[in-house]
């Protein structure tokens, strides 16, 4: 995927996640299973950091709820095995940024990872879980976890469910490969269907 089209989506997945403060509680409760009222209050974390190679690269959204319990958002459209690492040096600034001093010892607050796939490409080598292991030497290891949710193994009628319709709009990533097949009367009723019940039908 070029840099200019993901740019195009990491635009589009910023300013839907600002559109309704509603609709990103309700997002955050389906995604964690947690239970925040709809009018809780949100803070949006929009970090930069740079690379090794000085480059800007930003943390896709971490979200920051009643001004104590913070989510950290990666929204992917490929598959990348390196991703977990960056969540875990975006985590780290966030927590870092955010330490508290407790009775003389510093405590860095992570926020809760979450990476959503977006694409219908390559699903099956998309894991459930990334996970690193941390090894502390004599201090022990302990094993950093980022769980995974592949949007187009979510059924609209599930989405509605968990009230995370905010991204039904991504279903419409389901008509990329729907285009460029031959336009025969089987897949133009596939598509009006894709559009009609997945996609209005949810709204």
């Amino acid at each position: 995927m070029t840099t200019n089209l993901v740019h195009i989506y990491d635009k589009m997945c910023k300013r839907i996640l600002t559109l309704s403060s509603k609709a990103v509680i309700n997002l955050i409760n389906g995604l964690y299973d947690t239970d925040y009222p709809t009018d809780s209050t949100i803070t949006y974390n929009w970090t930069e950091y740079e690379d090794q190679n000085l480059k800007r690269t930003l943390a896709d959204t971490i979200i920051t709820i009643n001004n104590k319990f913070s989510y950290h958002l990666e929204i992917q459209m490929t598959v990348d095995d390196e991703i977990v690492f960056r969540v875990i040096e975006y985590g780290f600034g966030h927590a870092y940024k955010n330490r508290i001093c407790e009775r003389g010892k510093e405590v860095l607050p992570f926020p809760e990872p979450k990476i959503i796939y977006l694409s219908e490409n390559d699903i099956d080598k998309v894991p459930e879980v990334y996970s690193v292991e941390l090894d502390f030497g004599t201090q022990g290891t302990f094993t950093y976890r980022v769980p995974v949710t592949i949007l187009q193994n979510i059924t609209p009628e599930e989405l509605t469910r968990r009230k995370m319709i905010i991204l039904i709009p991504f279903y419409l990533l389901k008509l990329r490969s729907a285009l460029t097949q031959s336009r025969s009367e089987t897949n133009k009723k596939a598509l009006k269907s894709l559009i009609e019940n997945d996609i209005v039908n949810s709204i």
